[in-house]
């Protein structure tokens, strides 16, 4: 046995890399008064946690392929992508969903909720548009009020891992870690436990699906990416009316697309709550707006999709105890400008 160091790197349209900035917001208020008790002692934001053992059991037997554990950093050396990793090559295994039928397009955000999500929330309310949050379990902890209130509002819940780290550069009991606290989150605040999970940055490969799959969750990626993360850090590079314009482009594409949507934005900053609300009607004029899960008519929690005869969640004041490898190249969309790149160095023990 004998380490060898792999440096992998690639270079790919906009389009299909997920942003690489910070999650931390600069200056984040204090999370609100709240009398909701959780019953679990969760681990601390932002920060890998540790598995529980009997999460670990459900991955013993299973097979996980061999893929490197990759350590972020910089890299030079083209590599190649045996592992279906979505962040090099934009590949897609046959269970992942990243786009829904035509004429029809899936608002997803992610990295909420914040302080800014309830702006999102109301203005959703206002025009009877239902979406999918894919939420960090952090955030779900800091703010069960809002997970609850959109929940309840009848939007889709899915899970952004608990610390938002990429997940290629996880162990495979990292991984279980990362999904199953931010399972056990959104279950403590509704009741339900979801079954679709975005990678952070789109960072996905056949490691990281085996290990979800066994636990019971099913990827979501994206076909369409806003830039809002962009615009929140830099907006005299990335000006809003550049992105409003490229979903203009998007919408008036509606008749001639072969398929219908799935868009990248964000409720984390006031910035991209403000532009999720301003391009909404642009999107909402050409297509079937519709939460991801329902577009691609999967069950979005282990107790099913309906609660209309599931048991209420609980009250604020309460709680409760090798894939087929397909084309990338349909998710680059018209008005991808601009190249990105992404390296990552691994190390694997051969």
């Amino acid at each position: 046995m004998h380490q060898k160091l792999f440096i992998l790197a690639t270079i790919a349209l906009s389009a299909v890399n997920a942003h690489t900035g910070t999650h931390v917001v600069a200056n984040a208020a204090e999370a609100p008064a709240t009398t909701f008790k959780f019953s679990e002692t969760f681990p601390e934001a932002g920060i890998i946690p540790t598995a529980k053992p009997e999460w670990l059991e459900l991955i013993k037997n299973v097979e996980i392929a061999n893929a490197p554990v990759y350590k972020v950093g910089n890299g030079l050396v083209p590599g190649q992508d045996p592992h279906c990793d979505w962040t090099f090559t934009g590949c897609l295994a046959k269970d992942d969903l990243y786009k829904c039928p035509k004429g029809q397009w899936a608002l997803t955000y992610d990295d909420g909720p914040s302080e800014f999500s309830p702006k999102l929330y109301d203005y959703l309310d206002t025009v009877n548009a239902k979406v999918t949050f894919f939420m960090v379990g952090g955030q779900v902890v800091k703010f069960p009020d809002y997970t609850l209130r959109a929940f309840k509002a009848g939007h889709e819940l899915a899970m952004h891992t608990w610390s938002h780290n990429y997940m290629t550069s996880l162990t495979n009991e990292q991984i279980v870690a990362e999904l199953k606290w931010n399972e056990l989150a959104i279950k403590e605040v509704t009741g339900f436990a979801p079954r679709l999970f975005r990678p952070p940055f789109g960072d996905i490969d056949n490691r990281v699906r085996d290990v979800a799959a066994a636990l019971g969750f099913v990827p979501v990626i994206w076909n369409f990416d806003t830039n809002d993360w962009s615009y929140s850090s830099n907006p005299e590079g990335y000006p809003q009316s550049w992105i409003e314009g490229n979903v203009t482009k998007w919408a008036d594409n509606a008749a001639t697309a072969i398929d219908g949507g799935v868009s990248l934005q964000h409720d984390l900053y006031d910035s991209t709550v403000n532009l999720a609300i301003d391009i909404l009607p642009i999107l909402d004029k050409a297509y079937d707006l519709i939460p991801v899960g329902a577009c691609n008519s999967v069950k979005v929690y282990k107790e099913g999709n309906s609660t209309a005869d599931k048991p209420s969640p609980p009250s604020p004041s309460s709680s409760s105890s090798s894939m087929t490898e397909e084309s990338s190249a349909s998710m680059v969309s018209a008005s991808s400008i601009g190249l990105g790149i992404a390296a990552l160095t691994a190390a694997a023990l051969l």
